[in-house]
């Protein structure tokens, strides 16, 4: 199931338990390499062989099984992890982080604006 088909407090929660392993997953910079250059085989393998646990933690979460419960194998496992990898609402969702993160923007009004010597 893609993120942007939970709704609610079930939204809340899942957004919740998978923000953590996401983020080291878009994080890392090969992964992020990898899929600005469009080669998506590439950031999948990166994230498969650099973030095991993080893809179990998130599969699990998506498939409403606790993890030391989760099981996967060679047949599903490529499957789940491109209908991760392809939500463009999570991808999205971590781009727009990452930006912020480049570049801040201060909460102060002053700082956000150019001197015009008008007041």
């Amino acid at each position: 199931m893609k993120l942007s088909e939970y709704k609610n407090e079930e939204a809340l929660d899942i957004l919740a338990d998978i923000l953590e392993p996401s983020a080291k997953i878009f994080s890392d910079k090969d992964v992020k390499q990898a899929f600005e250059k469009g080669d998506k085989i590439s950031g999948i393998k990166a994230a498969i062989k650099g973030h095991k646990t993080e893809i179990i933690e998130i599969l699990a979460r998506l498939d409403n099984v606790p993890v030391e419960k989760y099981e996967c194998n060679i047949l599903t496992l490529p499957v789940k992890i491109m209908e991760i990898l392809n939500d463009t609402e999570l991808i999205s969702f971590f781009s727009s982080q990452r930006q912020t993160e480049e570049n801040p923007v201060s909460v102060a009004v002053t700082e956000n604006t150019t001197a015009t010597g008008e007041i």
